[in-house]
């Protein structure tokens, strides 16, 4: 990633911010229905797509917590959560690390439950991820941050089909997610970004609180 990417993450994370501080009326904000935890176990698959040279498909144990919030406007509802990879992944390379990523940013709905009568959803999170390796070439620290997309589809299983089970089985669902850097560094030989090798992530959600719309 080029020297001068960093003022246009910092950008960006100061536009999902006032997104997220500056468009609420005190109506809006009574209309939500507070905080929404997601516990989602899965399995992450990388470099399966348009892999670099000499690197291997990777995959990993995943595990992701995420808290969202509800304001009462539809394509307005700011996140925050971390992902680690508790048990590294099965290749050696950068990405073998089980060392925390942290994320904020907004979720943006594409396809509501109400319109497949309740059995999936879409939406597209828009997340600044703080990540270990990342960030902009020539970092020295541990961590850096990127600008990153994880258009996610949610089957609403424990809803539709697993009620009678109980309460538990009722905030089940499955969900597969693509994780994509928007700012990737350079390749160091031909200097081209790649913007089409995502992360897909596939596993089990509970939800704790009202469920995803």
């Amino acid at each position: 990633m080029d020297a001068d990417q960093s003022p246009g993450v910092r950008a960006a994370a100061a536009s999902l911010l006032a997104l997220s501080l500056g468009t609420l009326s005190p109506s809006q904000a009574l209309a939500q229905r507070g905080p929404q935890f997601e516990i989602q176990p899965g399995i992450a698959v990388s470099d399966f797509f348009s892999e670099p040279e000499g690197v291997p498909t990777n995959s990993a144990f995943s595990f992701r917590f995420t808290t969202r919030f509800p304001t009462g406007i539809s394509w307005l509802t700011p996140v925050v959560g971390a992902v680690f990879l508790p048990y590294g992944s099965t290749q050696n390379n950068a990405r073998n690390t089980d060392a925390t990523t942290i994320f904020a940013g907004n979720i943006f709905p594409l396809v509501s439950r109400s319109r497949t009568s309740g059995w999936f959803s879409a939406e597209i999170p828009l997340v600044i991820a703080h990540s270990p390796g990342t960030g902009p070439s020539g970092n020295v620290s541990d961590y850096g941050r990127d600008l990153v997309v994880l258009p996610t589809v949610y089957l609403h299983l424990g809803d539709r089909a697993l009620r009678e089970l109980g309460t538990i089985w009722s905030k089940l669902n499955v969900f597969l997610q693509l994780e994509q850097n928007l700012t990737p560094n350079p390749d160091p030989d031909s200097g081209k970004r790649d913007f089409l090798n995502p992360i897909a992530t596939f596993g089990l959600s509970f939800t704790i609180g009202a469920p995803p719309n």
